[in-house]
């Protein structure tokens, strides 16, 4: 009963997508302009790990009041504003969001015919949040919100963008509406230089907010416990967090969450001199069980051996060069998985399972744009994904098996947005013409190619003889890299995955080309608080939509070869009387072959263009 007067309460005064508290949310407007102000040199190096507590946050803005130029002392002065002129401050926002999509496809005359849809969103929140200071040392930052939405978020969001809200399960119903928690709070206890964090939030590694290749500040929030440390050229910094787990494959349609998973992060870097940077991190992924040694500041790869290395473990270098002011190029390697030997001798078309990033971002001085950062992303094939054995006893793999292994909380990408098997170039701009008016343009070229188009007959129509709902082929973080074998310790490795880089060597690609345009304008402040009106568009055109489906599914009629007492093999066509050496001529066989084609041209056949128009207005009460 209490849940639903709370509930109804928060709908009584609406509110969308709306910034957390400063503390507590690493996607606050603060965190770029800080980026920027580090870059000018108003401010010393800022923490690797965002968010940052209460007083780090009043030390940048101290700083950058007293050094800045006149722009940004002033856009520094509103924002200690915005921050602490209040213990709390109360938010609500509604959002209105109309996607027109046009569907492309081809006829039997090979002539291009167009559907077109348009369909509608409402969504709203409303939150308090604030930063309460108990001492100098001490402080909480907390935001409690109630978000609401009338259609899923995934219906209505360009390819390979994350949720801002932390709301993904157990919602409550008011009317059309699905209403849920969406709460991040966090305690700090340090000074700006050595301090620790508990608490519920999103966190964030890298110079690329929001775009991340090991901890995306857009990814799901978790309890953790954070801890950062800086001391002249060195810094240090970690975290471990309580995630989400889902099933070794998501489209699973009930209880696809649960818990007893773990994440646990550390960074070192060393600030060679003001040009240039190294920091070299590693992050491990595991369940069900906590490992309270993975808190300790020793290496990972050593501390995961004493348990007999079963742990998901990656490990990444971070160059940072920084050759004039307000300008840094960063190049990040995030190292999953690797045939080392095979590299030594030369040999790169073997298993390589890596993410790179490069790229600069640039913050003009005094100037009404605000930053340029343009980047290239790229996830080799089966990066990021892993499979979960239903016990440690065999190598048997179910589909509703609890995944403690593959990098999602609650089954969103940890790191990039991106699948396995892509790479996108990225260019964003930021403007603030006057510091009540922001504007911001984006772009971005996505490629993406589903890694299980380039199967052999092999490994395909071992997914099509398995059962219904044990694998998925559609290219994501949740196609594993081994097959299901219940009499063995080992699972069957994927040819594919296993031997073959395997990058963009699919014949069917998809090609993603989006654009946006946003902008927010906050009208005068009243006593009675603030209105801020906020539109954006964004246009999205998609080559061979579908590519990111399943290929080979299965539960079909096929029937898998069998082993004679000699070692040779019968296929498992009862119309076939040969005898055959390997498993492998088998697959070779029409009866295996035309299955497999036929899979792959339905397809195939069921690819499309798509364009996707994206408009959304808004307006936000602040007090």
């Amino acid at each position: 009963m209490m849940k639903k007067v709370i509930f109804a309460f928060a709908a009584a005064v609406l509110g969308g997508l709306l910034s957390a508290q400063v503390s507590v949310n690493p996607n606050d407007v603060f965190y770029k302009e800080a980026q920027g102000w580090e870059l000018k040199g108003y401010t010393s190096d800022l923490p690797m790990l965002r968010p940052y507590p209460a007083n780090k946050i009043e030390e940048i803005l101290s700083d950058v009041i007293e050094n800045g130029g006149e722009r940004d002392s002033e856009l520094a002065r509103q924002e200690y504003e915005r921050i602490f002129s209040k213990k709390y401050t109360v938010r609500a926002q509604a959002d209105f969001t109309a996607k027109r999509s046009e569907k492309r496809m081809k006829d039997e005359d090979d002539k291009t015919v167009k559907k077109t849809s348009t369909s509608k969103n409402v969504t709203g929140e409303f939150a308090i949040g604030g930063d309460i200071s108990f001492h100098p040392l001490v402080s909480f930052g907390y935001d409690f919100g109630w978000y609401a939405e009338k259609n899923d978020f995934d219906e209505y969001a360009p390819y390979a963008t994350n949720k801002m809200a932390d709301s993904i399960f157990d919602p409550s119903e008011l009317g059309p509406l699905d209403l849920y928690l969406d709460w991040n709070t966090n305690v700090s206890v340090g000074t700006t230089s050595l301090y620790g964090t508990a608490g519920v939030n999103r966190v964030g590694f890298g110079p690329f907010i929001g775009d991340g290749l090991a901890l995306n500040d857009t990814c799901f929030h978790s309890a953790n416990l954070a801890f950062n440390v800086q001391k002249g050229k060195w810094a240090f910094a970690s975290v471990y967090e309580i995630i989400g787990s889902t099933h070794n494959i998501k489209d699973i349609d009930s209880d696809w969450l649960s818990g007893n998973k773990f994440l646990a992060f550390h960074a070192l870097k060393y600030n060679f001199s003001k040009h240039f940077a190294l920091t070299y991190y590693e992050n491990i992924v595991w369940g069900p069980h906590a490992n309270i040694a993975y808190l300790f500041p020793a290496p990972y790869m050593t501390i995961q051996n004493i348990g007999g290395a079963n742990d998901n473990l990656q490990m990444g270098v971070l160059f940072e060069v920084k050759p004039f002011s307000n300008f840094n190029w960063a190049t990040d390697l995030f190292i999953d998985d690797m045939e080392v030997n095979e590299v030594f001798k030369g040999n790169f078309d073997t298993k390589l399972r890596f993410a790179a990033q490069t790229g600069f971002i640039f913050t003009p001085p005094e100037s009404a744009c605000r930053e340029v950062s343009l980047n290239y992303t790229v996830v080799m094939p089966y990066t990021y994904a892993h499979w979960e054995y239903d016990d440690s006893r065999s190598a048997s793999i179910s589909g509703t098996s609890w995944n403690y292994q593959n990098y999602t909380n609650g089954g969103i990408n940890i790191g990039s947005a991106l699948e396995p098997n892509s790479d996108k170039v990225s260019l964003n701009v930021s403007f603030r013409p006057v510091h009540s008016l922001q504007i911001g343009f984006n772009s971005s070229f996505i490629r993406h190619a589903n890694s299980a188009e380039a199967f052999d007959d092999t490994d395909a129509a071992r997914y099509m003889l398995a059962k219904a709902g044990t694998y998925v082929t559609d290219g994501s973080l949740y196609m594993h890299q081994m097959l299901s074998k219940p009499d063995s310790s080992h699972g069957e490795k994927v040819n594919a995955a296993w031997k073959k880089l395997g990058f963009m060597t699919s014949d069917h690609k998809m090609y993603v080309c989006q654009l946006g345009l946003s902008g927010e304008y906050a009208l005068p402040k009243t006593k009675v608080g603030q209105l801020s009106l906020k539109a954006g568009y964004t246009f999205e055109y998609i080559h061979n939509y579908g590519v990111n489906t399943s290929i080979y599914k299965g539960g079909t009629n096929l029937v898998a070869p069998t082993m004679n007492a000699d070692g040779t093999w019968n296929s498992g066509n009862s119309a076939d009387t040969n005898v055959y050496r390997t498993v492998d001529e088998c697959y070779s066989t029409p009866y295996y072959k035309d299955a497999v084609e036929a899979a792959k041209k339905a397809w195939v056949d069921a690819l499309y263009d798509r364009v996707n128009h994206y408009f959304t207005v808004g307006v936000k009460y602040t007090y």
